[in-house]
């Protein structure tokens, strides 16, 4: 299910996801199946193969998409790393890095006493694989907080737009 959600506007045939799986035939059917079932699947044929995508319209859709956010990619490496990153208070991606549709504006935002170095390693070793830029964030409480009371337009826009929380919770943030 991750990666339906992580990826949430591709499409995938079931040989392809036995590959990217490694599991068998049958069992990806039945889990297809399965989760057709529930609605968090929608398929088509197209052509002569049968394409699974995840349901935009399903009600836990949202919640998929931010566990699939922390179970891989970015979100993972950050919460595989958190020890060795400093004391993190916040992470927080943007809908658009959690759509995969990003614009430009910031994607990643984190707060906290952060080792900058580690951080970034984790980015430019994220934006290989995923193969687009990763715009983020790094501040400590303080500069989050001087930010907060002049209103910065960036973290405005940022948190006007419901972004998906990775570590912490919403008053971390406020």
């Amino acid at each position: 299910m991750i990666i339906f959600f992580s990826n949430p506007s591709e499409l995938y045939y079931v040989r392809q996801l036995v590959r990217l799986t490694e599991e068998e035939i049958n069992s990806v059917r039945r889990e297809l199946e399965n989760l057709k079932l529930e609605t968090l699947l929608q398929s088509e044929v197209r052509g002569n193969r049968l394409y699974y995508w995840a349901s935009p319209d399903h009600y836990l859709s949202y919640q998929l998409q931010v566990l699939a956010c922390q179970h891989s990619g970015i979100g993972r490496k950050i919460l595989l790393n958190k020890n060795k990153l400093g004391n993190i208070k916040f992470v927080a991606v943007s809908q658009a890095f959690l759509n995969k549709q990003s614009v430009g504006d910031i994607d990643l935002i984190i707060i906290g006493d952060i080792k900058s170095k580690l951080v970034d390693q984790l980015v430019i070793e994220e934006e290989s694989v995923g193969g687009h830029e990763i715009n983020y964030m790094v501040m400590d409480k303080t500069e989050f907080r001087s930010r907060k009371i002049r209103r910065d337009p960036v973290l405005v826009d940022f948190f006007l737009n419901c972004p998906a929380i990775i570590v912490g919770s919403p008053k971390e943030a406020i």
